[in-house]
């Protein structure tokens, strides 16, 4: 179709990504008139609207959101060409973009990150940490290449992701060797309630597990702490204040040490869990990206054996 140029394409991308022709303008450091007339011009060609536009800003119709996922493509597409022709020249340069939940980092880090570096010193990462909705969110605007979730089997979002690879990883009662409930192999869910917990922040996957038992108990945990990092749970259960909810893989070093314990419980919502490496459909990945997500499926202890030692 004439007119669809990927520069005319690239000003409806950025109104749609920023949320207004203004914002729009400013990022690409052009008037704004310049934004609403090449928007036009696509309007023209396609004789349909691509942009709604009201007082909260502006936003993308059905045919603009086409026109958008064209526009992503074909970066994708330049993004492949170029990592394969470097690949071509014996360049191993890059780099690759991942988003993860907190509970990922030192999995990735000591079991991917640090060889694939030692490997591949030419290809950078860019790791941003998230709640499951950021990356969701960054994979379908490809900000990211590869993400790293954790929660209950994977629906894809709008059939526009696909799970690359998943393992069972239940999600556990984490406390120091010395706690009561350390010796335990198997936890009955009504335990829980007589011990203090360290939860993450209402709004986080594992917190929302929590609250549905809890509604189905008419019972309540005993909360002593709140917080959205994962080195406050895992210091608070280390230190003997009591337990926390985590899955095994996100205290690895500790279990090996002896200093955790992780201890399943005999409840479907705390089993039925799965870590969970996820791209968005149709992205053609340059091949830097596809080497960290060989590496990720091989080394990861989150996809491999480790689910929970006691």
């Amino acid at each position: 179709m004439n007119g669809l140029s990927m520069g005319r394409l690239k000003y409806l991308f950025e109104a749609a990504r920023l949320g207004s022709m203004r914002a729009a303008a400013d990022f690409l450091d052009v008037a704004p008139s310049v934004v609403s007339r090449q928007i036009a011009e696509l309007e023209k060609v396609t004789c349909t609207p691509v942009m709604e536009t009201n007082r909260r800003g502006a936003k993308p119709t059905e045919a603009g959101r086409l026109l958008i996922e064209h526009y992503r493509n074909h970066l994708a597409q330049e993004e492949s060409l170029a990592s394969r022709l470097n690949a071509l020249a014996g360049l191993s340069i890059g780099t690759v973009s991942i988003g993860a939940v907190q509970g990922f980092a030192d999995d990735l880090m000591r079991h991917v990150l640090q060889p694939f570096h030692a490997q591949h010193p030419g290809i950078a990462i860019h790791l941003q940490l998230g709640s499951i909705n950021d990356i969701l969110g960054w994979l379908e605007q490809d900000e990211v290449h590869l993400g790293l979730i954790y929660g209950p089997g994977f629906h894809s979002h709008q059939g526009r992701l696909k799970e690359v690879r998943s393992h069972p990883q239940p999600l556990c009662v984490v406390v120091c060797a010395q706690h009561p409930m350390a010796e335990a192999t198997l936890l009955q869910v009504g335990t829980l309630f007589e011990h203090p917990f360290a939860l993450a922040h209402a709004g986080f996957g594992t917190r929302k597990i929590v609250e549905q038992i809890e509604a189905a108990a008419h019972r309540r945990l005993k909360l002593a702490m709140e917080s959205d990092h994962l080195i406050c749970l895992t210091g608070f259960a280390r230190c003997g204040m009591g337990a926390t909810l985590l899955p095994a893989f996100a205290v690895y070093d500790d279990l090996q040490r002896g200093t955790l314990k992780a201890i399943p419980v005999a409840h479907p919502l705390l089993t039925e869990v799965q870590a969970q490496l996820v791209a968005r459909r149709g992205r053609a990945l340059p091949a830097a990206a596809q080497r960290l997500q060989r590496h990720i499926v091989q080394h990861m202890e989150a996809f491999n054996a480790l689910s929970a030692s006691g």
